[in-house]
C-alpha cells in the first residue's frame, strides 16, 4: 500500500490499530474467563458484562425435550458440563461498531447460579456443547430457511432440531462414525418428526459437489475462530458461486481476516524494518503476503479509504483474490 496521509489521518489509522490490539486484549480475558462476585463489578465497567438468567436456556425447547443420560462408549461419551455461578463466556456472536474504528463488541456474560449443560466430548475433551452461544448464534442462523437443507456437521444436533418445523428435508453431513451412532442411540430418539432427517457419514467438503447449488448449506465444522477460520477462508472460495450458504458465528469469522488486513496496514504503516514478504511460516503468513502483493499499488489518502476496504463487501472480494 501506498500511503499519501497528512498527520491527522494518520492519527485515525492509528487509532484503529489501537482499537485492534484493544481487542486482543478482551480475547485474552475471555482465555481465564472464571471471576467471582467480587471482582464481578469492576469487570463489568471494563468489558460490559451482562447478567443473564439460566431460565432463559433451560426453556429453550432442545433442553426441555432432550433428556440425556450421560453415558460413555470407548473413547467417547455424553456428559454434562457446567458454568459455576460468575464465570464469564462468550453468549453470542460479537458485533462490530465500524463507526467506532471497528471495536469489537464481545457479548459476555454470566449466571448467578450453576447452569449444566450438554457436550459430547473424546477423551475428555469437549468436542461438541449446546451452550448459550451455541443457542442464540445458531437461532440467528435459522432464518429464512425453507425446503431442503444440508447440514455439515452433526454435533449435537441442535441446528437440525431447532429447524425441523421449518423446512421439508434435513440432510446431515458428519464424517465421524462415533459421534453418529452416539447421536443415534441416545439423543435422536428424542426427535420429532423423524422422517425429515437423513444423515450421511461422509467428509463434509467432499459432499459439496453432490449439493444442489440452490439448496441451503449450513456448516459448522469448526469449535471457534481459532480452529474454524482457515477452513471458511477456503470454503468461501469454494462455495463462491452458491446462493445459499450459511456460515455459524460469520461475523466472528470474518473479523479475523479483518485483523490480518489491519496487521499488514501497522506493518507497512509503522513498521521500521523491512519486512520480507516472500516467507511465510504458517498460513496466516501466506494470505498477509498475498494481501500485500495484491494491495501493493492501491494508494490511501485517507481514513474514509481504509474504511471501505475494511467492509464486510470489501473484506469478501478480498479473500477470493487471496
Amino acid at each position: 500500500m501506498i500511503f499519501l496521509l497528512d498527520k491527522t489521518e494518520k492519527e485515525k489509522i492509528n487509532k484503529l490499530i489501537d482499537t485492534y490490539h484493544y481487542n486482543d486484549e478482551v480475547a485474552n480475558f475471555l482465555n481465564a474467563n472464571i471471576i467471582n462476585e467480587d471482582l464481578m463489578e469492576e469487570a463489568i465497567d471494563d468489558y460490559d458484562i451482562q447478567e443473564l438468567d439460566v431460565n432463559d436456556y433451560l426453556e429453550d425447547k432442545y433442553y426441555q425435550n432432550i433428556k440425556v443420560k450421560e453415558v460413555k462408549e470407548g473413547a467417547y461419551q455424553i456428559k454434562y458440563e457446567k458454568y459455576r455461578p460468575y464465570q464469564c463466556f462468550l453468549f453470542d456472536d460479537i458485533e462490530i461498531d465500524q463507526d467506532d474504528y471497528y471495536l469489537v463488541k464481545n457479548k459476555i456474560g454470566y449466571f448467578k447460579e450453576e447452569f449444566k449443560y450438554l457436550t459430547i466430548q473424546k477423551d475428555n475433551v469437549i468436542w461438541m456443547s449446546v451452550i448459550p452461544h451455541e443457542i442464540n448464534t445458531m437461532k440467528k442462523c435459522a432464518k429464512n430457511l425453507s425446503k431442503h437443507v444440508y447440514v455439515l456437521g452433526l454435533g449435537l444436533g441442535y441446528f437440525p432440531y431447532l429447524i425441523a418445523s421449518k423446512v421439508d428435508k434435513i440432510t446431515i453431513i458428519e464424517k465421524d462414525k462415533n459421534i453418529i451412532n452416539l447421536f443415534k442411540k441416545y439423543i435422536f430418539p428424542f426427535f420429532n418428526q423423524k422422517e425429515k432427517y437423513e444423515i450421511i457419514e461422509d467428509d463434509a467438503i467432499s459432499y459439496l459437489e453432490k449439493i444442489n447449488k440452490e439448496d441451503y448449506i449450513f456448516i459448522d465444522l469448526w469449535h471457534n475462530v481459532s480452529d474454524g477460520f482457515m477452513t471458511y477462508y477456503h470454503l468461501n472460495k469454494k462455495l463462491k458461486n452458491y446462493p445459499n450458504v450459511i456460515h455459524w458465528i460469520s461475523d466472528s469469522l470474518l473479523t479475523a481476516f479483518r485483523n490480518i488486513v489491519i496487521n499488514l496496514i501497522d506493518e507497512e504503516l509503522n513498521s521500521k524494518d523491512q519486512i520480507d514478504y516472500t516467507k511465510a511460516s504458517n498460513e496466516i503468513d501466506k494470505i498477509t503476503n498475498n494481501l500485500h502483493a495484491l494491495l501493493r499499488e492501491k494508494k490511501i489518502s485517507s481514513y474514509l479509504e481504509i474504511k471501505e476496504l475494511l467492509s464486510n463487501t470489501s473484506l469478501k472480494e478480498l479473500m477470493l483474490k487471496v
